[in-house]
């Protein structure tokens, strides 16, 4: 059967819950069952491959999830998984995504520092991987950031929970685009979503601008996050010193310090990896 034959990549709407209706097209491989999100995804395997399907049923989730849908028709990027469709059902909505292999560097199942650190974690064996293959897999993070940021939009709720990564092929796509906005804007909550590991201070605080200069925070922090388990130590960091001092102005505290877009922190990390290598 060709693949755009399944029913997943047509149906609008469905009358059953969603996981009768999975278990009837195809085979449920793999449930995601524990994000704090309120959606549950799906792994399927049907009409010869396999896809993935996210649903919500609460209305702030569904919100999201159709934010997400927005999203994913303005975008292309070869790092970022392929939005195929979108359903209703009697209570929700769902997407359905072509399927990425690979581990969330993130998950439920190693939650907190303990689980980032067990050896078993996607998270913790991908800060063992040689540093120039941990800077590849940022390059993918800040060239695809870089690009969003072109086309208008400010990542929030950007962490490693949102990125795949396959060991074997040694690739990173990114994934959960659901809170991700068109333009800058002002937070009206005390606290913005994500983790406090890559979130800058003014997510913290009520009334602040969120926008590039924001986003250029996740950027540095990631780069801790990976190559100095999240210490500012500089004996910790495995990298070169240009790349860390690049890395130290992206994630101030102080947002008149960093960068003044996710573009200008790219081209400055780049420039820093050609004159100095991966390592000092």
């Amino acid at each position: 059967m060709n693949p755009t034959d399944c029913p997943l990549a047509a149906v609008q709407h469905v009358n059953e819950e969603i996981a009768v209706y999975l278990s009837r097209v195809g085979n449920v491989f793999k449930l995601f069952d524990q994000q704090d999100s309120g959606c549950v995804s799906y792994g399927v395997h049907a009409s010869g491959r396999n896809w993935f399907v996210k649903f919500a049923e609460r209305p702030e989730a569904v919100a999201f999830l159709r934010n997400a849908a927005a999203f994913h028709r303005d975008v292309q990027h070869p790092r970022i998984p392929r939005l195929l469709n979108t359903f209703t059902l009697s209570a929700g909505f769902a997407l359905v995504y072509e399927w990425v292999d690979g581990e969330v560097l993130g998950t439920p199942d190693f939650p907190g520092y303990e689980g980032r650190n067990h050896p078993d974690s996607p998270h913790y064996r991908f800060r063992q991987l040689p540093v120039d293959t941990i800077l590849a897999a940022l390059a993918s993070l800040y060239e695809t950031h870089a690009y969003l940021e072109q086309k208008g939009y400010v990542a929030v709720d950007l962490y490693d929970g949102c990125m795949i990564y396959d060991f074997d092929r040694e690739e990173l796509h990114l994934c959960d685009f659901d809170h991700y906005t068109k333009g800058a804007f002002v937070l009206e909550m005390d606290r913005l979503y994500g983790s406090s590991r890559f979130m800058a201070p003014e997510e913290f605080v009520r009334g602040s601008l969120i926008d590039r200069v924001t986003n250029v925070f996740a950027m540095g922090a990631a780069a801790f996050v990976f190559l100095a388990d999240g210490s500012r130590d500089p004996d910790r960091w495995r990298a070169s010193e240009g790349l860390r001092r690049v890395a130290l102005k992206a994630a101030s505290p102080d947002r008149e310090q960093r960068y003044g877009s996710v573009g200008e922190f790219h081209d400055a990390w780049l420039e820093a990896l050609l004159s100095t290598g991966p390592r000092q």
